[in-house]
């Protein structure tokens, strides 16, 4: 059995790897066989196993494709991890200058903001084109995606922090096993 996806004609040397190697790597650890074709950036995933490899071997290949690095792709091997996908056409008009301003705004000055949504949730954000990639544990990708979409809704970054202070707190508050003394690790004031 075979899926073909499509991707960026600019991605295919990342997914494809110094000498072949990233696409020798996905192969291995999918368990399938992957052809790319260079000039049309279509990608046919092979298997004999079954669909699930295809799935798996499509998740990484996307995730490199939206901007991820090879290396955080491979998270989503993990059928603990989830991908995601939000289209700013969707949040913005088709403008370059609008696109790259709501991006700036995911980024944060320095990069704070979006650092701090990635330790946090223990998850990636890939900022690309015309769209923001999210890799995440499952039981953090829908929230991931809320605070990036109150972000590109315009949300103030101070209402961001408070909401997820605020569900750090609730988290610890409903984990009774937890030391009650433990301090955040971040400081939120350095990202305002």
């Amino acid at each position: 059995m075979e899926e073909m996806i499509k991707i960026g004609k600019h991605r295919i040397p990342v997914i494809i790897g110094t000498n072949g190697q990233t696409k020798k790597e996905i192969e291995k650890k999918t368990g399938t066989i992957i052809e790319i074709d260079s000039s049309t950036g279509d990608v046919n995933i092979g298997s004999d196993l079954s669909y699930y490899e295809i799935h798996q071997a499509k998740n990484v290949i996307s995730a490199i494709a939206r901007g991820f690095s090879p290396e955080h792709a491979y998270k989503l091997l993990d059928d603990g991890y989830s991908f995601d996908v939000i289209d700013l056409v969707e949040y913005v008009s088709d403008s370059r200058g609008r696109h790259e301003q709501i991006k700036g705004r995911v980024i944060g000055r320095e990069g704070k903001v979006k650092q701090m949504i990635e330790k946090k949730n223990n998850c990636y954000l890939s900022i690309y084109g015309k769209t923001i990639g999210i890799i995440a544990p499952i039981d953090k990708i829908e929230e991931t995606r809320e605070i990036v979409e109150k972000i590109l809704m315009g949300a103030r970054h101070t209402t961001i922090f408070k909401m997820l202070k605020r569900k750090d707190f609730d988290k610890k508050s409903n984990n009774h096993d937890q030391n009650p003394n433990e301090i955040d690790d971040i400081d939120f004031e350095d990202y305002e």
